[in-house]
């Protein structure tokens, strides 16, 4: 079954997997692991971390592959496991990269951190606010590229629409977003950060 593990589908791959079977699990590491220390590697800017990241959970995959739900969606789960990865690693950086003389020298930083935090929350409760508004379809689209990170064609062909309805879906969407987040500061880093990993 060696060379036929390359054309198997995640599902079957992790039913493999199940069975110990080591090269369906190195299969589905080639698979994706490139594409997760990619998505890592362009938030964190760190190769070293962004490559501990992915090695750590392609290892808890393998080791926790019995209790894996049969039915799981691997692409839109790894994605989902590394976004959260990776938004502790940056809260970590953020706190750790600061001298602890700085901090005592400047207590604005103290403030600075807790309104970020506070202002994470905010806005991830407004984008979800926003996220409800959109139609049905367009929101279905829309989480597919941002949520899922599938590519326009794949989710033309999952939904039977054309490329053309699926970018317009996108594009209006990222509009809505735009006119009704427009009164916080850091809109580039709202869009760019917060709605592509959710």
């Amino acid at each position: 079954m060696g060379e036929a593990l390359q054309d198997l589908s995640d599902y079957l791959l992790l039913e493999q997997c199940r069975l110990d079977n080591v090269k369906a699990f190195d299969v589905l590491f080639d698979r994706y692991s490139k594409r997760l220390y990619n998505y890592a590697l362009n938030y964190l800017q760190d190769k070293d971390t962004a490559e501990e990241i992915m090695m750590d959970l392609m290892v808890w995959i393998w080791e926790k592959r019995q209790q894996l739900d049969p039915e799981v969606k691997l692409a839109p789960y790894l994605f989902r496991a590394i976004k959260n990865a990776v938004i502790k690693a940056m809260s970590k950086k953020s706190f750790t990269t600061v001298p602890i003389e700085q901090v005592y020298d400047d207590e604005s930083l103290t403030t600075a951190a807790a309104d970020t935090k506070i202002n994470c929350h905010e806005i991830t409760q407004v984008y979800l606010e926003k996220l409800d508004e959109l139609s049905q379809q367009r929101r279905r689209v829309f989480k597919m590229s941002r949520h899922e990170q599938l590519s326009h064609a794949e989710i033309a062909k999952e939904l039977n629409l054309s490329l053309f309805t699926v970018k317009n879906h996108i594009k209006a969407s990222l509009t809505h977003f735009r006119q009704h987040l427009k009164d916080y500061a850091d809109i580039t880093m709202l869009l760019l950060f917060y709605i592509s990993m959710m």
